[in-house]
């Protein structure tokens, strides 16, 4: 995996480091190229000192072949815009960014980008976003006998109801996101390539849904 990350500051920084020591590739830019004291002699990445909102500077720290975009600067505007260029100009697979003001979100759910907000995030939760995309629980209940499960929907299952992934005291839909707007599914809602789904399911049935997405379910 090699996954570009829009700044180094203590966030950004400490997830380069973790994904660096993981054996993973990664890039990080910043506009400060003093930021790059955080990151250990023994980091393998690589550096780019520039504005990630300049596409030039995207591409020198290698958007066009990543995996995955991360953007964890200070500033709101330029992890929503990054993260929008690195989906839909360079489009990367997976791109995340971190908001800081909460008020926020309600456009990033229109423009259907994947972000999490500070009070939320932390590195192990991105972490886990990243390398264990299939299946990433929202939300648990009781003492974990249940999960809130949020995944998106691959293209080759476009066209099947959601009925077919129901299955009685194990696994039930009770949400679709779809162009940024949520649905209360119906008997005869069909998916749709990109839907994100919702799923309440049972720990011991993680398994059971992974198997109906063929182990290729991807938030």
């Amino acid at each position: 995996m090699f996954v570009v990350i829009v700044g180094c500051g203590r966030s950004g920084s400490a997830l380069a480091r973790r994904l660096d020591g993981e054996g993973e590739g990664v890039c990080l830019i910043d506009l400060d190229a003093s930021s790059n004291t955080r990151l250990s002699p023994s980091f393998g990445g690589r550096f780019v000192i520039g504005n990630a909102l300049d596409r030039s500077v995207l591409q020198s720290a290698g958007i066009e072949r990543a995996d995955a975009l991360v953007a964890l600067s200070a500033s709101d505007s330029i992890n929503i815009v990054t993260t929008r260029i690195a989906r839909d100009v360079f489009h990367v697979p997976y791109a995340i960014g971190r908001l800081h003001d909460q008020d926020r979100t309600p456009i990033c759910v229109d423009l259907g980008l994947a972000m999490v907000t500070s009070v939320r995030m932390t590195v192990d939760r991105i972490h886990r976003m990243l390398t264990h995309r299939t299946l990433e629980p929202e939300h648990t209940f009781g003492n974990g006998e249940s999960l809130l499960v949020r995944a998106r929907v691959p293209d080759y299952l476009a066209g099947r109801a959601v009925t077919e992934f129901n299955v009685a005291g194990e696994i039930q839909v009770v949400e679709v996101t779809r162009g940024g707007h949520s649905i209360i599914p119906g008997s005869a809602t069909t998916l749709r390539a990109e839907d994100v789904v919702s799923f309440v399911v049972a720990s011991g049935a993680l398994g059971r849904l992974r198997d109906f997405f063929g182990g290729r379910l991807e938030l």
